[in-house]
């Protein structure tokens, strides 16, 4: 079975921008984007990966979701 896995705190990192300059950036609050970064999410709400990746300047969603296959 394969699970979407959110990699927004990979890409974080790789850019060199903190969960907080992300808020300012894109207008989602620092808890959800903490939320997302932890991978600990059931839902996401397309239009905040949109804001997200605007403000992050991704164009390809690959470099912020990924499947993977799911450990049973």
């Amino acid at each position: 079975m394969l699970k979407l896995r959110i990699k927004l705190k990979e890409v974080l990192k790789e850019k060199g921008i903190t969960q907080k300059q992300l808020e300012e950036l894109s207008g989602v609050s620092q808890a959800r984007i903490s939320k997302l970064s932890s991978g600990d999410r059931q839902e996401v709400n397309l239009l905040m990966l949109e804001k997200i990746a605007h403000a992050l300047d991704i164009r390809d969603i690959s470099v912020l979701l990924q499947f993977e296959e799911e450990k049973i």
